[in-house]
């Protein structure tokens, strides 16, 4: 039996790890990633402590799941985190974006109203003085936000957490790590109460927990996709506990946060209704309901601002694309079919979306009603929201990580592995034609391995059922 100390010793290997990378990134923005030697220390100061956690951690199992060892992995894992407040996010500016919009609702006002554009060096004389006064107090905000022509992308619920921001800390990204800290901590929470239900040692959950590339994309750079894994395994928690108004109620909060949890909703509804003799269609009926007043709440909002020129949502699911490049070799394809690049992206995304929604209601329809075989087919919806998606961001990970780690699915926790590929993307933008070869060339670095290792189980155990 593998000790505690060992479980120590562990535990503050990578919180050193985690310093060092602070240490490695500092000054790290887009100005200075224009070399590889800028964004190497980046790329392998997460790849490298996630590789060997990645290899250590089967031997998690030869732990006893004690009080100290449940202690120290929890300690570790916030330590992790800590280490990050008080820095700059280093290579990353969707925070600012966050702070300006958490202001705005902090005070009362709409983030879908206007572009921070808008009130860039003194601009926003059109606009009712309590925006032009909140401006006055943050000027430097305006020439850090991404996209400041496009209004606000982000639903309520983000919105929310993001007021909690500025109210612990006015225009500081602290107050935003804090808010995501906390999201962190239940995420943990959630975690080992899942594992506990599939009688798995909580142990594991330090698949998540102690994991370099959630730590960094939650609280180093502050992205709102912390906030998405509480609420899907709250879901699987209810759902198989067939609490199904609340699971539906997490899945709308979710989507108050990124859309894409909804799709999680058939596997919640189909216990009721499909193969059982008294199929409960009041029950289903009402959970709809549920799901789409919490929608109307948390998504209502930024879709009413889409009708409207200037939607950043708009924008964003008509044309954005990034790090997929089975979806850039996609579109040139249909590039070369029709001659338009906006007729592909016309042909090629309402595609991604029918196929993610197929699976979604194929996975819902199959397997049995215990934990392991609802959290693996929630895992496989949300990893084939993530696979399909035209925008694969390292944060967006985040979608299916803590799944993965619940059961542990290790094709999928490779990801983690090789996803910080992506800021290979930084120096090569800065090189005449390097956009081309980072989109249609190295975007295949981080998909190719977990996608053929998944494909290799797959055979594997299609092989073995025909053996048996």
């Amino acid at each position: 039996m593998i000790g505690v100390r060992w479980f120590m010793a562990a535990g503050a290997s990578l919180v050193f790890a985690q310093v060092l990378l602070v240490r490695l990134t500092l000054g790290l923005n887009h100005d200075t990633a224009a070399s590889f030697a800028a964004v190497w220390p980046l790329i392998l100061g997460l790849t490298v402590p996630t590789a060997i956690g990645f290899w250590i951690a089967p031997r998690l199992v030869h732990v006893s799941p004690s009080r100290a060892a449940l202690g120290v992995l929890f300690m570790a894992g916030v330590a992790m985190r800590l280490v990050w407040f008080g820095q700059v996010p280093p290579l990353d500016d969707d925070y600012e974006r966050y702070m300006w919009d958490g202001a705005i609702v902090a005070n009362g006002m709409n983030p879908y109203r206007y572009p921070p554009l808008l009130f860039d060096a003194g601009g926003g004389t059109d606009a009712p003085k309590a925006y032009r006064d909140l401006a006055a107090e943050a000027p430097g905000i305006f020439k850090k936000i991404n996209f400041p022509d496009m209004r606000s992308i982000y639903p309520s619920t983000g919105q929310l957490a993001f007021a909690l921001g500025h109210v612990l800390a006015p225009f500081k990204v602290d107050g935003l790590r804090i808010v995501f800290l906390l999201a962190e901590i239940a995420t943990f929470g959630l975690l080992l109460r899942l594992l506990r239900d599939m009688e798995r040692s909580p142990l594991w959950a330090a698949l998540y927990w102690w994991n370099p590339l959630p730590v960094y994309m939650t609280i180093a750079v502050a992205h709102v996709d912390a906030l998405v894994p509480p609420f899907v395994l709250a879901a699987l928690l209810f759902a198989y506990r067939e609490r199904v108004y609340l699971a539906m109620a997490m899945l709308g909060l979710g989507a108050g946060v990124k859309v894409w949890p909804v799709v999680l909703a058939p596997l919640v509804i189909a216990p009721l209704v499909w193969r059982r003799q008294d199929r409960d269609w009041t029950t289903a009926i009402i959970a709809c309901a549920v799901l789409g007043a919490v929608l109307a709440v948390a998504v209502g909002p930024v879709v009413w601002s889409a009708m409207r020129p200037g939607s950043g949502l708009t924008a964003y699911s008509q044309g954005w694309s990034m790090n997929n490049a089975p979806f850039a070799w996609g579109a040139w394809l249909m590039f070369k079919l029709t001659g338009s690049w906006d007729m592909a992206q016309v042909v090629l995304r309402p595609i991604v979306v029918a196929a993610t929604v197929a699976i979604a209601l194929t996975v819902a329809v199959i397997g049995d009603r215990s934990l392991p075989s609802l959290a693996g087919r929630m895992l496989l919806v949300a990893a084939s929201v993530f696979y399909l998606s035209p925008a694969q961001f390292p944060w967006y990970a985040l979608w299916f990580l803590p799944l993965a780690a619940l059961v542990q699915n290790r094709a999928l926790m490779f990801a983690s592995v090789v996803l910080p590929a992506y800021f290979l993307f930084f120096p090569l933008w800065a090189k005449p034609g390097g956009g081309d070869l980072f989109f249609f060339g190295a975007a295949f670095i981080h998909s190719v391995p977990v996608l053929g290792w998944l494909l290799w189980d797959w055979r594997r155990n299609q092989h073995g059922s025909r053996n048996t």
